[in-house]
Formats: C-alpha cells, structure tokens, sequence
C-alpha cells in the first residue's frame, strides 16, 4: 500500500511515455510548505549523472558519479542550511533536508513556463 511520501518507479516503454506523463504529471497537493523546496524533491544520494540524464541537464566536466547532495554542497561552498539555493542549469536546487552536515534532500524549481522533465511532456 502506498502511503504519503513513498517513492515510485515506474519503468516502461518509450511509446508508452505520454500516457504515463499524464497520469503523474498532477502531484498531489501538500500545501505551500512543500512547494517552496521546488516543483520535485530528489533524494540527495541520487547519482548526478542520473539525475542529470532525466532532466536533459548538461554536466560540462562535472563528475557525473558524484551524489546530487554532495555536488549541491561544494556549489553552496560551507556548510549547508536547509533553504540554501544554488543555480545550475537555469533550475533552481534547494537544500530540503539535512542528516548531520549531508544534504539528504534537494528541491528542484523550473523556470515558470518550462514544462519540467522530458518525460511529462
């Protein structure tokens, strides 16, 4: 069963895309608070090169093997509070929680007009 905050992976074909846009591409609603950390909330020890691949993000000599929440924290260059923002690839990346000094969740906002991922296209 799932409940408030699990994380689902869908995996299916290329042609089945726009029928799996639609269907996730209404997040429930939960209120301002979830929305100032941005339009998604990633896990900060996903792979930047994944994370990368599924926004169309361009990585220029960045090291794709990094975890996101590491490569946020040497962009905010000190230690991290949660709200810290960082720019990257016109998208906005918030600090959404902390284990210790680790980022353990990063927000991403999109531009208003730019439709998010390719996958909810």
């Amino acid at each position: 069963i799932l409940e408030a905050d699990d994380i689902l992976c869908v995996i299916g074909h290329e042609h089945d895309l726009p029928a799996l846009g639609k269907l996730f591409s209404q997040a429930p609603d939960r209120g301002l608070g979830a929305r100032f950390f941005g339009d998604f909330v990633l896990e900060g020890d996903a792979q930047l090169s994944a994370v990368a691949s599924l926004y169309g993000l361009k990585l220029d000599g960045i090291d794709g093997e990094q975890a996101l929440g590491r490569f946020i924290a040497h962009e905010i260059g000190g230690e991290a509070v949660i709200g810290d923002q960082v720019e990257w690839n016109g998208l906005t990346w918030t600090v959404a929680a902390l284990e210790g000094n680790r980022i353990r969740k990063v927000g991403v906002k999109f531009p208003e007009g730019r439709p998010g991922p390719g996958l909810f296209l």
